[in-house]
């Protein structure tokens, strides 16, 4: 029986791959984290799919490098559940902050490349930063 293909991944699942990546807690692999967005979705990705976005990819690596340097050291946990939870939350804020600002890098990279090409090109800055012209539509007879 042949296997069936995973629906493709929507912007929305693969905000459910980073905010899982951004709480993760313990020891992070592949497997680990397909197994986790299983739970979540009930959808098996293949590590090879998760490859095919730089967003998810990036993200993982950020989180594993973040990891290791904690050195794996579980945090004295207080024993009020209150206070564990917003523990926890400002944990994901932080790994979730780190990763944005990290995809803004790369973004401010990735527009440093494009300028200098465009401007190889003999494409200038100025006509980068035109204002988008907006369609000419035609309004309908009779209709104001």
């Amino acid at each position: 029986m042949k296997k069936s293909r995973a629906p493709a991944l929507t912007l929305e699942r693969i905000q459910t791959v980073l905010d899982t990546l951004d709480g993760w807690k313990g020891k992070l692999t592949w497997d680990l984290l397909i197994d986790s967005v299983y739970e979540a979705t009930g959808i098996t990705y293949s590590r090879f799919t998760f490859a095919e976005y730089p967003a998810i990819t990036n993200a993982f690596k950020l989180r594993k490098e973040t990891l290791r340097d904690e050195g794996g050291k579980p945090a004295r946990q207080p024993k009020d559940e209150r206070l564990r939870a917003a523990l926890a939350q400002a944990e994901r804020y932080k790994a979730k902050a780190m990763r944005l600002e990290e995809e803004n890098r790369a973004l401010l990279d990735q527009f440093v490349t494009w300028a200098h090409n465009a401007e190889r090109k003999g494409v200038t800055l100025f006509m980068l930063n035109a204002p988008i012209s907006k369609p000419q539509r035609d309004k309908s007879k009779g209709v104001d």
